[in-house]
C-alpha cells in the first residue's frame, strides 16, 4: 500500500519552466534581430536596383538617342522612332516612352552643357538646348552619389545641326 508514484516536485517543475522561458526568451530575441537585419538589408538592396535600374535606363537611352534636348521639366531624348522624356524633381525622376516609370529616388543637382557649356536657358531651337552631357548628383541614404551621362553624336548628327551653314 505505501506505493510512491515517481513524479518531480514542484521546484523541479518551476525550474524546468524558468529554463524553457529563458529559451524562448533568448530564441525569440534572436530572431527579432535577425528579422530586422534581413528587414533592412532587403529595403537597402530595393533602393539600390533603383538607382542601378535608372543608372542602366538612362545610358541606353543616351546611346539610342539621335539628339537630347532640354526642355522645361528636365530633358528629351530623340531619335526615329523614339521619343523618351525624363523628368527631374527632387523626390522622384519620371521617364516617359509608351509608359511613365517613376524612380523614387531624391536629387540634389542637375548640370546639363553641350561641348562644355552649360545649357541652362530654353530656346526657340533645338541647337540652342542641344545637349551631350548630364551630370547629376542623387541622395542615397545621406550620400551624394554622382553621376555623369555623355553622349557622343555622330558626324550626321553635327553635319545636319544648321542647314543654313556654309561648308
Amino acid at each position: 500500500m505505501n506505493k510512491r508514484v515517481k513524479a518531480f516536485t514542484i521546484m523541479e517543475v518551476t525550474i524546468t519552466m524558468l529554463v524553457a522561458a529563458l529559451v524562448m526568451g533568448i530564441t525569440y530575441s534572436a530572431y527579432s534581430i535577425i528579422i530586422k537585419s534581413y528587414g533592412a538589408f532587403n529595403k537597402k538592396n530595393q533602393d539600390m536596383a533603383v538607382l542601378v535600374r535608372l543608372d542602366e535606363w538612362l545610358k541606353k537611352d543616351f546611346s539610342r538617342a539621335d539628339i537630347i534636348l532640354k526642355d522645361t521639366a528636365g530633358i528629351a531624348l530623340n531619335s526615329a522612332d523614339r521619343h523618351i522624356k525624363y523628368r527631374f524633381d527632387p523626390e522622384f525622376i519620371v521617364r516617359t516612352e509608351i509608359r511613365a516609370d517613376t524612380f523614387k529616388v531624391k536629387t540634389d543637382s542637375l548640370v546639363t552643357a553641350f561641348e562644355g557649356l552649360p545649357v541652362n536657358e530654353f530656346g526657340p531651337t533645338d541647337e540652342q538646348t542641344r545637349l551631350d552631357d548630364l551630370d547629376l548628383v542623387i541622395l542615397f541614404q545621406g550620400e551624394k552619389i554622382p553621376y555623369h551621362y555623355h553622349k557622343q553624336y555622330s558626324s550626321v548628327n553635327l553635319i545636319n545641326r544648321n542647314a543654313n551653314a556654309l561648308n
